[in-house]
């Protein structure tokens, strides 16, 4: 009876701990800051307003991929730095990538007006972790998905 009692305890203390990641919702995404510090290597700030129904503070821990324009790898990016998402609020959090740009002749038959380039032009793919605030930790993947679609998967 005790290990009956015992297996039913850790099934509730498991199931309360959850973090509901399925609850974590991003509603916009947007480039605050981009510092160059050449021609084919800049570092970017993100902004994102993340409403995060989950039981826990999250923070986005790891994250490296590549942005791709025409199947073809545009620039490769990794995560500097990010800001905790606090559990049960809606809230705007920063993130850092350094990015390095691969195909520097692309860039050009694009134009150097960033805010003209149509976000439906590239695909994604990226991994990452992203810890809760007890330490534990869920990994990430996405291969080939179109990055205006990238904030709905979340």
């Amino acid at each position: 009876m005790k290990k009956i009692g015992l297996l039913i305890l850790l099934i509730t203390i498991s199931l309360t701990s959850c973090n509901r990641y399925g609850d974590v919702e991003i509603l916009s995404v947007k480039i605050t800051d981009v510092k160059i510090h050449s021609t084919s290597r800049a570092e970017v700030q993100l902004e994102y307003i993340v409403k995060n129904g989950s039981l826990r503070d999250l923070t986005l821990t790891s994250g490296d991929g590549f942005l791709m324009k025409d199947r073809v790898n545009f620039a490769q990016f990794r995560l500097v730095e990010s800001e905790k998402i606090l559990s049960g609020v809606t809230s705007a959090s920063k993130a850092r990538f350094n990015v390095e740009l691969l195909d520097p002749l692309s860039l050009f038959s694009m134009g150097l007006n960033i805010s003209s380039w149509k976000m439906s032009d590239f695909e994604i793919n990226a991994r990452g972790e992203i810890s809760n605030d007890r330490g534990r930790k869920r990994a990430f993947k996405f291969k080939n998905m179109p990055l205006e679609k990238l904030i709905n998967k979340f």
